[in-house]
């Protein structure tokens, strides 16, 4: 099985497997009994005989990682008053390890800096950000900017690459809102042709279309305007995404063909990007030379885009055929899909069956797709299809829903030979998870009629 090396977060503990049982044992023990985790809870019974930690987490709202035998975890990874860790902490401590002594969780600064205290992190924006060039930056969003604002904003800060309170520099911040408003633009313009040719007379859509048209002129005008100014193109955003990057995602390569222009140079994150906007014409420019960038994140961030996107099976069918993706390639991170996520060593597999994209499914597995694989978690892809195999952050998150093909696909992974019995580290088998859902969409509609 292919994997990567594994890299923690910041402020992660982790549990050896050597300590599983002790720390079930003290969480089952104390939990119940905290007047505070008691009203939170999920499924006090399932908690109190599962005789697996992982799922005790699950039950206490904390996603773990898995790295060998080990549990790895992020607590205090929110402000917000229901993450549990903050009043479980206690029963664990001593058998939790510090991974990186010091460290500080996002959702740990944030409480600090909220409460006044001080946070001693030299990567944190906020200890560099001004507030003039937090302000200059954010009102980029609402209006058009001057060379002379920028200009004076550049010789307070002593470059033109100053950032706001997130890490942006003028360019991403500019990138990002072009990006987004070249979306909007489409989409105004795609609602527009829809309607005419159904032949509804919407007032709105003009307004609409009129709106998005503004929008996008200003954003373009903000972009050139900060590029006169030649910023580091190579800047990075809190996601590892630099312009070039945001401007594949965009799909444009009139927008591409300007960075490259100023000097961006083609990445990973770059060709990362364009696959995640299903541009072919994007990809096969940004390949061109630079092939060996398409690493093993690249058809697992393809087979994640929502089914019904025009070009999807067309773009995973380039990648594997034409660039030469492995389709049992192993995610090294967690890959964002419209319906949620792929965990780590997640597979393209995976990701489709997530998605219910039928046609996909049915493609990989033509073209070789282990239907076995597990990512590091244990999910296989019958796990992904059957149910939710993510634990929603504090305060929300997105809830597994399945799709019309949803039943189909369950039927062909099940044709195929893949295994019901299939446990995760939490000892979910793909039946608990099915037997655990929540009725969103027309297949668990059928499935409750049924």
């Amino acid at each position: 099985m292919q994997t990567s090396a594994f890299v923690s977060e910041p402020g992660a503990f982790r549990i050896r497997a050597a300590d599983h049982a002790a720390a079930l044992t003290s969480l089952q023990r104390g939990c119940p009994k905290h007047m505070v985790i008691a009203d939170y809870l999920q499924n006090p019974e399932e908690f109190a005989s599962t005789r697996y930690l992982a799922r005790a987490f699950e039950l206490l709202g904390t996603q773990c990682d898995v790295d060998g035998g080990d549990l790895v975890l992020v607590p205090f990874a929110s402000s917000e008053s229901v993450d549990l860790s903050a009043y479980y902490w206690d029963f664990i401590e001593t058998l939790a390890h510090e991974e990186n002594p010091g460290s500080l969780s996002e959702g740990s600064k944030l409480a600090m800096i909220e409460a006044g205290e001080d946070v001693d992190d030299e990567q944190d924006a906020r200890h560099h950000a001004s507030e003039a060039a937090d302000d200059f930056i954010s009102e980029m969003g609402d209006r058009k900017i001057t060379l002379a604002e920028l200009d004076a904003v550049i010789a307070s800060e002593g470059s033109v690459d100053f950032c706001d309170y997130n890490g942006d520099t003028p360019l991403l911040a500019a990138s990002t809102s072009y990006r987004w408003a070249i979306s909007a633009r489409a989409d105004a313009q795609m609602d527009g042709d829809t309607d005419t040719d159904d032949g509804d007379d919407d007032d709105d859509d003009p307004e609409e279309e009129a709106y998005a048209a503004q929008e996008w002129e200003r954003n373009v005008h903000n972009l050139h305007t900060v590029l006169q100014r030649c910023p580091d193109m190579g800047a990075r955003n809190r996601d590892g995404l630099d312009a070039l990057g945001l401007a594949a995602e965009s799909g444009s390569v009139e927008f591409v063909d300007l960075l490259m222009a100023h000097g961006a140079t083609v990445n990973a994150g770059a060709l990362q990007g364009a696959v995640r906007s299903l541009s072919l014409d994007m990809v096969r420019k940004l390949a061109q030379h630079h092939a060996h960038l398409a690493g093993p994140d690249l058809l697992v961030g393809a087979c994640s885009a929502y089914s019904i996107v025009p070009g999807k099976l067309e773009m995973v069918r380039y990648l594997v055929e034409e660039l030469g993706c492995d389709v049992n390639a192993r995610a090294t991170k967690v890959a964002s899909a419209f319906k949620g996520p792929v965990g780590r060593l997640g597979t393209a597999l995976m990701a489709a069956a997530l998605t219910d994209d039928l046609a996909l499914v049915q493609y990989l597995l033509s073209a070789g797709a282990d239907l076995h694989a597990a990512d590091a978690y244990g999910n296989t892809a019958l796990h992904y299809c059957s149910g939710q195999t993510w634990v929603n952050e504090p305060g929300g998150g997105t809830l597994w829903f399945a799709l019309d093909d949803n039943p189909k696909l369950i039927d062909l992974l099940r044709s195929h030979g893949a295994d019901d019995g299939a446990r995760n580290v939490a000892g979910r088998a793909p039946a608990d998870l099915c037997a655990s859902r929540r009725p969103h969409g027309p297949a668990d509609e059928a499935d409750e009629a049924d």
